[in-house]
């Protein structure tokens, strides 16, 4: 890449490292524009950060594409949602998760609804969460669940970053059923769709 490319950007990040229960601490200096990134103990979880995210910037939708969901942290999407903080809430997981979590899948359909359920075969994490003054989306190694371990975060609020990650979020939910889908073939016919749709060809990047 060329550091004189026009299409070049660099953005500078607040950085830290928690070593706290505290989701407070990293989004204390969230404003519009910003990026942050950190690094955490596990002390706090994914589901923590939203809430901290969530009381920052108000009432706000949150769409979250994960590998796997903790029982628990489903819990507390609900409480967020009847709390009135989550105004709604849809999920993206890997078409694995009902054979590796058949119980939490059934809870799952059973709060949130079939039609605010998506699979695919994703391995990435990330979150969004917008209303009409924010758009923010989380990138992250967290699942929605705890896990004490080093895990690693980045928030950006930005209009760009967000509409890229909801066109993902888009096509899953217009091109799979409601609900857990398990065929392997089916979701990654999807997946296909998705990148043979978007992907860029080296000659679209001939700039950087």
């Amino acid at each position: 890449m060329k550091p004189e490319s026009k299409n070049f950007r660099f953005k500078k990040a607040e950085l830290g490292v928690f070593n706290s229960t505290n989701s407070d601490m990293p989004v204390q200096n969230l404003v519009k524009g910003s990026r942050i990134m950190g690094l955490t103990r596990g002390y706090f979880s994914l589901i923590d950060l939203i809430h901290s995210i969530l009381k920052k910037t108000g009432p706000a939708h949150v769409a979250c594409t994960t590998w796997s969901a903790g029982i628990k942290d489903v819990h507390q999407v609900e409480w967020m949602k009847e709390s009135k903080l989550m105004k709604s809430f849809v999920l993206i997981t890997d078409h694995s998760y009902v054979t590796r979590q058949n119980k939490y899948a059934v809870t799952i359909e059973d709060l949130f609804g079939k039609e605010n359920i998506r699979t695919s075969e994703v391995h990435a994490k990330f979150c969004l969460i917008w209303n009409e003054d924010w758009k923010i989306v989380i990138r992250t190694s967290m699942n929605l669940n705890a896990n004490k371990t080093c895990e690693s975060f980045e928030i950006d609020e930005d209009q760009e970053v967000f509409d890229f990650y909801m066109g993902f979020v888009e096509h899953v939910f217009a091109d799979m059923k409601d609900g857990f889908e398990q065929s392997s073939f089916v979701v990654n016919k999807s997946l296909d769709s998705y990148f043979n749709k978007n992907s860029k060809s080296i000659a679209g990047w001939s700039d950087f």
